[in-house]
């Protein structure tokens, strides 16, 4: 345990099943897992919402963006004035259309992944939303054409069984 809060190393082998049984499908039941665990309906309700509440888990449900008429997805790598990176990120992460920011290291300081409606959107936010956010030097943009794996796809590699149950 961290002064953060527990890690994913922090947990046992039934938290690790119910997240595995949970990504397999998060509509599944408490009383279900807490059957395939042999353990009662509270104590897996429990667990969830602690592990919910350490931030080791989340229930979301998610869009597809090209089933909802957001056909373009773009990466943008910026690179930002000396002194500036925080204030950008920070002004990039208020807008709906950034999905995901990253600040990062090489050519580009920010990293982000945008979504539009369409081409012309996303000129829009090139050439006039972008530049109104200063501290902007460049962008490169890459459309993206096809998702092969999406973040929300990660699952707990399969060695990983957690700490043995104590008590």
């Amino acid at each position: 345990m961290t002064s953060e809060g527990r890690r994913l190393d922090d947990l046992d082998a039934i938290d690790v099943a119910i997240i595995r049984m949970l990504q397999e499908s998060g509509r599944r039941t408490n009383a279900e897992i807490a059957r395939t665990q042999g353990v009662s309906e509270p104590t897996i309700r429990k667990r969830i919402d602690r592990m919910i509440g350490d931030g080791i888990i989340k229930v979301v449900a998610v869009l597809n963006p090209r089933t909802t008429g957001y056909e373009m997805d773009v990466l943008i790598g910026i690179r930002v004035e000396a002194g500036k990176l925080l204030d950008v990120g920070e002004k990039l992460a208020e807008r709906e259309d950034v999905v995901y920011l990253g600040y990062i290291t090489g050519r580009h300081d920010i990293l982000v992944e945008m979504i539009f409606r369409d081409v012309d959107a996303l000129f829009a936010c090139l050439n006039v939303e972008l530049p109104r956010i200063g501290g902007i030097v460049s962008t490169e943009t890459y459309t993206v054409l096809r998702a092969g794996k999406i973040n929300y796809d990660w699952k707990l590699p399969s060695e990983f069984t957690g700490k043995e149950r104590s008590g």
